[in-house]
């Protein structure tokens, strides 16, 4: 994914999110279900907000993650293992 937005938590059963912005369709779902974690842009693509500490819990960012229509969010765990879309 070259490009993408990630950010990197240090708590949580989430600790990667990764949003690839080629695959993202601008539906706006990932930014409804979980505001304080994504955000749309100017060119109508989502992007994970900066500030790791201001974001979601797990619960409503996984929420985010699974309303994107086209699975454009990646979700990672403590390992590094991707928990969402399951491989």
């Amino acid at each position: 994914m070259a490009n993408e937005s990630t950010a990197v938590k240090n708590e949580g059963k989430i600790r990667k999110i990764v949003v690839d912005r080629n695959a993202c369709i601008g539906a706006r779902s990932c930014s409804i279900a979980a505001a304080n974690t994504f955000e749309i842009d100017d060119e109508n693509l989502a992007f994970v907000k900066p500030d790791p500490s201001k974001f979601d819990d797990d619960e409503t960012i996984m929420k985010g993650a699974e309303a994107c229509p086209v699975l454009a969010i990646h979700l990672y765990d403590e390992a590094g293992k991707q928990i969402f879309p399951k491989e």
